[in-house]
This record gives structure tokens, C-alpha cells and sequence, in this order.
């Protein structure tokens, strides 16, 4: 199992043992990461498209985040014809947005997966530590 450098919480949510979720009622963000700003807006819309269906779950969002400029950037998800490793670009702006969802459930995590997203754009899900502006509510 794959864990994140910085957290302990490892980045498949799934026991391999017993293929169940194993997730905690805990508040996390998602970080919607891309290099269109149409196709990142159309990503956060589905997102919470999703989210807004399911009965005690609340999100706050999408918050823009600041747009960068990078050396080089690799989509693994896009596919090129001819390359077998994504797309790799270079003097790419990097659009990324960000959504809090507070007190998810087992069965929205299952079917978060579902959710058909751009194929050029990145989901991140990190943990709540109050990193970004978005605030739970008290």
C-alpha cells in the first residue's frame, strides 16, 4: 500500500483484505488540479453535482486557487497515440481549485470513483488541516 509522504493516511482507502473502506467520518478537501481552466470548472461542477445528492454531506467551494506556471507537467491521464506514459508539456499554467466536503459517508466515498471527470485534469484527495481558506463550520 501507497502512502503520502507527509500523512499517514494512505492513498487507497481500501483494505486489501477484506475490500472494504476503511474511512473515517473526518472532513477532507478535494484538489481538482489541470491545465484547461474550462475543463477544471466542468470537474469541481460534477464534483459537487455528486456531493449535493447525498443527504447530511456538505461541501463548501470550489475555491480558485492560485494559478502557476510550470517548467513541465505530466498528465498520466491523458493519452497521446503514440506514448504509452501520458502527455508530458512543457511551459504549462496549472489551474487548481479546491473543495471541502464535511462529514462524508461510506457510500459517497465508494461512489466518488464513479464520477466521470475531463481526462486532462488531476484529482488530489488530502486531508482536512485547515490549509486552504475554506472552513468548517463551527
Amino acid at each position: 500500500m501507497l502512502t503520502e509522504a507527509k500523512s499517514v493516511v494512505p492513498w487507497d482507502l481500501a483494505d486489501k483484505k477484506t475490500q472494504k473502506i476503511r474511512f473515517s467520518a473526518k472532513s477532507f478537501y478535494i484538489v481538482v488540479d489541470g491545465i484547461s481552466s474550462d475543463s477544471v470548472r466542468s470537474a469541481c461542477k460534477s464534483l459537487k453535482a455528486y456531493l449535493n445528492k447525498w443527504e447530511g454531506v456538505r461541501c463548501r467551494g470550489p475555491k480558485a486557487l492560485k494559478t502557476e506556471r510550470r517548467r513541465w507537467m505530466n498528465m498520466r491521464e491523458m493519452r497521446n497515440a503514440d506514448a504509452s506514459k501520458g502527455v508530458y508539456l512543457t511551459q504549462a499554467l496549472r489551474y487548481r481549485n479546491v473543495i471541502l466536503v464535511i462529514s462524508p459517508t461510506n457510500e459517497m466515498m465508494t461512489g466518488l470513483i464513479r464520477v466521470e471527470q475531463p481526462s486532462d485534469v488531476n484529482i488530489r484527495i488530502e486531508q482536512y488541516d485547515n490549509q486552504y481558506d475554506l472552513r468548517e463550520d463551527r
